[in-house]
């Protein structure tokens, strides 16, 4: 059963995957952007308080200077979204694609949207063109020493502008969850995946019966 139709996965979608939004070069925001220029603003009891967007850490020592998910990147809450994309897409199949980005007019389905993310997920990881990791930030050791730039941590959520580690550094029992997704973007395919979701759906109506 699906909690939103599809006129509504639409506006929520043309949202998620907005780069001026919540799409980051390395996956889904927990914050959209927007809040950058324009927090989120509410009054209580003649004290006005505020929300903005933080990419990274927080800018108070309010829970423990933890960015308590206003704008970092968190692993477990992105493999939650590719899940609910995959299940969508068994339903939907090709008959229903989205702008990815939103704005830019290349269409997807929502396979390929879960792939997309993925990619921007493992992003965080790769070298990029200049033999940096985005996941080891400002950290010469880890960046350049021959003896630990290709030892990977885990860390707990990611700096959602740039991509680097933050928090605990061996964060596996979530941040892992990358490379189940690596797995199966790499043996699975959009046609694959579509015919074994309604075979396995047949075959539990078969089993009703």
């Amino acid at each position: 059963m699906g909690l939103v139709n599809e006129t509504r996965l639409r506006r929520i979608l043309t949202r998620m995957l907005d780069e001026n939004e919540f799409l980051s070069a390395y996956g889904i925001r927990s914050l959209s952007r927007y809040h950058a220029d324009h927090p989120y603003v509410f009054s209580v009891q003649g004290q006005t308080y505020q929300v903005s967007y933080l990419p990274a850490e927080s800018d108070s020592g309010m829970f423990g200077g933890n960015s308590n998910w206003r704008g970092p990147i968190w692993m477990p809450v992105n493999a939650l979204i590719i899940r609910a994309l995959l299940h969508y897409y068994a339903y939907y199949g090709d008959n229903f694609k989205i702008e990815c980005p939103t704005g830019s007019g290349n269409l997807m389905n929502l396979f390929e949207v879960a792939h997309e993310i993925t990619n921007r997920l493992t992003r965080i990881f790769l070298c990029d063109e200049t033999g940096r990791r985005p996941v080891f930030g400002g950290a010469e050791k880890f960046q350049r020493d021959p003896y630990w730039r290709g030892n990977l941590l885990f860390y707990e959520y990611f700096h959602a502008d740039n991509g680097a580690g933050i928090g605990a550094s061996h964060q596996t029992g979530w941040t892992g969850v990358i490379a189940v997704l690596i797995e199966i973007f790499g043996k699975l395919d959009a046609k694959t995946f579509l015919q074994g979701g309604r075979e396995a759906a047949l075959g539990r109506e078969k089993e009703k019966v």
